[in-house]
């Protein structure tokens, strides 16, 4: 279950990335640059006058193949923890330190049910936090308004109660 109450009472929605979505983007960001690298090299040496052809050639394949690769190693997975006056986004990244905002009642946010337009296909809905100064915090995409109006309903009872919630059973 992806959303629940723990022991301690707080809220917890999980923004995961998937292990195969990284192994993924890692794989073809590295594709692009081995293969690319692989298969012109030899119009960079040696050096002639269609070098500086190839090796912009190659230096294109690494600027979109690198991000590709970082993009897989290093995609935040969140979680959202939600309490009795407060709102904890942590946002973990495999090679870099956990990050946390917090936000509290008299911090000045909101939070949105925004739609998210799909090229092909049903669009999907999210919960954005937005906070004061402007930076957004998203919930985990869902396949109807309705059910991300039902999380944001959610967030918002554990953000108000004065107390801490009954633990779910799994």
């Amino acid at each position: 279950m992806m959303d629940r109450i723990g022991e301690d009472g707080l809220f917890r929605h999980r923004v995961p990335v998937p292990l195969a979505l990284r192994i993924f983007l890692v794989a073809a960001g590295l594709f692009v640059i081995i293969i690319a690298t692989w298969e012109l090299y030899r119009g960079v040496w040696p050096f002639n006058f269609a070098s500086p052809f190839f090796l912009f050639l190659i230096l294109g394949a690494w600027s979109v193949g690198g991000p590709v690769a970082w993009a897989g190693l290093n995609g935040a997975s969140g979680v959202w923890i939600v309490g009795p006056g407060r709102i904890t986004i942590e946002r973990k990244r495999p090679f870099l330190k956990l990050r946390q905002d917090v936000f509290g009642e008299y911090d000045s946010m909101r939070l949105d049910v925004v739609e998210m337009e799909a090229m092909e296909g049903d669009s999907t809905w999210s919960v954005v936090l937005v906070a004061a100064d402007g930076r957004h915090f998203e919930t985990r995409e869902l396949r109807t308004r309705a059910a991300a109006e039902r999380l944001r309903n959610r967030i918002e009872s554990a953000f108000t109660s004065k107390e801490p919630l009954k633990p779910t059973q799994d």
